[in-house]
């Protein structure tokens, strides 16, 4: 029995021809049947040219003869024709199709819709309407052949090397999948990117400096966030340019005569150009509308000298200061003209010398208790807008010279927030020793300006900006460039950077000139507790600007006078200590010490003539000033008395000496003068009619200071001082 012959191809059995193959190159599974995708692709814009021209010319001579149903047929056809490119565009989307793509679909469904329609109305018998017909068809079958054959191999070959899939090669990303992305138009690019695999969140934040690199960007223009929900879900932000360069100028008031607790405050702009928003009263609003919540954040605002801090506060402070139910409060020891003179006449509480700034902390907790006393009788948990109190700013500028020791800094931070203040610590660097943990603690908001070394953000910023990407390291370089954390903004713009919108002087002064008319005056609750801290306060009328700056009218700063003109002409030449060579400054020591010699012979000689013309006597005759005087024997050893310094008739009791006393502090308060020294009340102290006058005052100086009438100055310059807090006979 012959066996039958067998055809094999590609090493495979092959049945009849019209019977799939199976083994063959040309088949994936047994009984799949034929791959149709090149089929449908590239026949299928030829069996619509050719198939479509019967369909089209049936359909024409059914409704030739009825014009309104010719009319009803073609409205159809376009309808549909609209609808199915319609159709495509949203599948396209959502399938994330490339432009070409998109563009092709558009023109294929345009072209059938017109050709259907047309074809229709006119009929396709003819053989101008045929030609016209087929040649169209078979242009645009042509067409889309070869751009199936072309544009598919372009684009596997883009895929191939996309940026991402370098990435995915070189830096071992690829278990982090892109799952979307999207550009905001102004050079910020968005990847929502998956981990899988088991990989994590963190395993991409390791990676971001190499990222950088790989993409020719710096390292804090890439910044991820990553979701609350899903760790493993990740979104990260890209800045192709520094857009913050340019600057952007003051637009001026961001909301004139409205509260404080309506809209948020605006001073800048983020580098993807959205405006930078705060809001000091409730940080649980996310856009500006009504106030849910008064949680105030005190913030630290900190950065190298030079990095804009101090200017991007004062922008914040005049825009505060065109809104009502706000009252402001500066203290600053330093250089509080320069950083503030401008906007001084809309300060309420202007505290520039270090016994004000002493005493104004140590008044504060008086005013937080009586301003929570008020909200707590108007039964209100927390400050609200129209509570009759207005809220209160504080900046505390350069802040480490009052809060690095003092617990009374912290503890008002801890307190004040229930009493609608809000305290900007303005500092250098808020290490522990420039301010107290605690104080930091209770400051949780940040403003972070450049600094030298950006590993310090973590003392002004919270771990999630850190985390995040923020890296402040530019130090002075880029005045008013920084990052916002808390107040308001949202998480994921934590460590995006921002930058101060350039406001002249006489802007920020004019527009706070302006706020006049809507400003709130300082509630009295809050005036009595500062007592006359207040009553005794510096008051400013117009801005400190130069003098083509400033208002009409206002006199220009004194300038000191010139040093006389030298005789023979010209001006004397200032000798200062480092113009003197060595010869000349050993030649002015020589002298000095011979002058003193001189002064202390001249000393001796004059008290040896009071010696002369006044001897001592018996034992003492003849004492000179190198006569050594023997030690009295004990038991022959004088006592001295000196008696009561003050005559009987002068002398006062404890009672009167203490209403003395008291009256004496009422005095000095009442004229301005807020701190003494214990000498200070000698004149009453020598006149107690007591053994130990100095016991008894330290017993009553204890009782002053329990009372909160005074207390005990904490500097190291103040040692023995006392500062007035309030007075006894109030």
């Amino acid at each position: 029995m012959m066996a039958r012959k067998e055809d094999t191809f590609g090493g495979g059995r092959r049945g009849p021809w019209w019977g799939p193959r199976r083994g063959g190159a040309f088949d994936s599974e047994v009984g799949t049947g034929r791959n149709w995708g090149p089929i449908i692709t590239y026949g299928g814009p030829w069996a619509l040219t050719v198939g479509g021209w019967p369909a089209v010319e049936l359909t024409h001579l059914a409704v030739q003869n009825n014009p309104t149903a010719m009319s009803l047929t073609a409205l159809a056809m376009s309808g549909a024709g609209y609808g199915i490119a319609a159709l495509l565009r949203r599948l396209d989307i959502r399938a994330k199709a490339d432009k070409d793509t998109r563009i092709a679909h558009t023109v294929n469904c345009t072209a059938l819709s017109v050709g259907a329609v047309g074809g229709t109305v006119v009929g396709l018998d003819s053989a101008l309407m045929a030609g016209t017909w087929f040649i169209t068809g078979f242009s645009l079958s042509i067409a889309n052949n070869v751009w199936s054959k072309f544009g598919s191999s372009r684009k596997a070959k883009s895929e191939k090397t996309s940026k991402w899939a370098l990435l995915e090669e070189n830096l071992g990303l690829a278990k982090h999948e892109v799952q979307n992305v999207e550009t905001n138009g102004k050079g910020t690019v968005f990847a929502d990117i998956e981990a899988t695999g088991g990989a994590t969140a963190e395993d991409l934040a390791r990676k971001i400096p190499a990222m950088a690199a790989a993409l020719h960007v710096g390292k804090d223009r890439i910044t991820h966030t990553t979701d609350e929900d899903d760790a493993s879900k990740v979104r990260l932000r890209i800045q192709s340019g520094d857009f913050l360069k340019a600057g952007r100028s003051w637009r001026g008031p961001s909301a004139f005569g409205a509260s404080i607790a309506d809209t948020p405050l605006r001073y800048g702009f983020y580098e993807d150009g959205e405006d930078v928003l705060i809001n000091i009263v409730g940080p649980a609003m996310r856009e500006p509308g009504p106030v849910p919540s008064m949680n105030v954040e005190h913030c630290i605002a900190m950065g190298v000298n030079g990095a804009g801090k101090t200017f991007g506060v004062s922008v914040i402070l005049a825009d505060a200061m065109t809104r009502s139910e706000v009252s402001v409060a500066v203290i600053d020891c330093s250089k509080p003209d320069q950083d503030y003179g401008h906007i001084r006449h809309g300060v309420d509480l202007f505290i520039r010398n270090p016994g004000d700034a002493r005493r104004f902390f140590k008044k504060m907790p008086d005013v937080i208790k009586a301003r929570t006393d008020d909200l707590a009788r108007g039964g209100y948990k927390n400050w609200t807008p129209g509570c009759g109190l207005n809220f209160l700013i504080v900046v505390a500028e350069e802040a480490a010279d009052y809060a690095a020791d003092s617990k009374g800094y912290q503890k008002i931070l801890r307190t004040a927030r229930s009493a609608g203040i809000w305290i900007i610590t303005s500092i250098q660097r808020a290490t522990h020793n420039n301010i107290d943990t605690e104080a930091r603690a209770n400051s949780p908001a940040g403003l972070c300006f450049g600094l030298r070394d950006g590993a310090d953000a973590q003392y002004c910023l919270p771990d999630e900006a850190i985390d995040q990407g923020a890296w402040p390291q530019w130090a002075n370089r880029k005045p008013g460039y920084h990052y916002l954390a808390g107040l308001g903004a949202p998480e994921d713009r934590w460590a995006v950077k921002a930058r101060t919108e350039l406001g002249a002087p006489a802007e920020l002064a004019a527009a706070v000139s302006a706020g006049t008319a809507v400003r709130t005056p300082l509630d009295t609750v809050t005036i009595g507790a500062f007592g006359e801290l207040w009553n005794n306060r510096e008051v400013f009328d117009t801005p400190l600007l130069p003098a083509e700056d400033g208002p009409d009218g206002q006199p220009p700063r004194p300038v000191a006078p010139p040093p006389p003109r030298a005789a023979a002409g010209g001006w004397p030449e200032e000798e200062t200590d480092h113009d003197l060579d060595d010869d000349d400054a050993a030649r002015e020591v020589e002298e000095l010490e011979e002058a003193m010699a001189t002064e202390v012979e001249e000393l001796e000689d004059m008290l040896q003539d009071v010696l002369d013309q006044d001897p001592e006597p018996g034992e003492y005759e003849g004492l000179t000033l190198d006569t050594a005087i023997p030690d009295p024997d004990e038991e022959e050893a004088p006592v001295l008395d000196l008696g009561h310094p003050t005559p009987e008739e002068d002398r006062l009791t404890s009672a009167q000496a203490r209403d003395a006393v008291l009256a004496r502090l009422d005095e000095w308060i009442r004229t301005g003068k807020q701190d003494f020294y214990p000498r200070e009340l000698n004149d009453i102290l020598l006149r107690v009619d007591i053994g130990d006058s100095r016991r008894w005052f330290y017993r009553l100086r204890d009782k002053l200071i329990a009372d909160g009438f005074i207390s005990e100055d904490e500097g190291d310059d103040g040692f023995g001082r006392y500062d007035i807090l309030r007075s006894p006979l109030a």
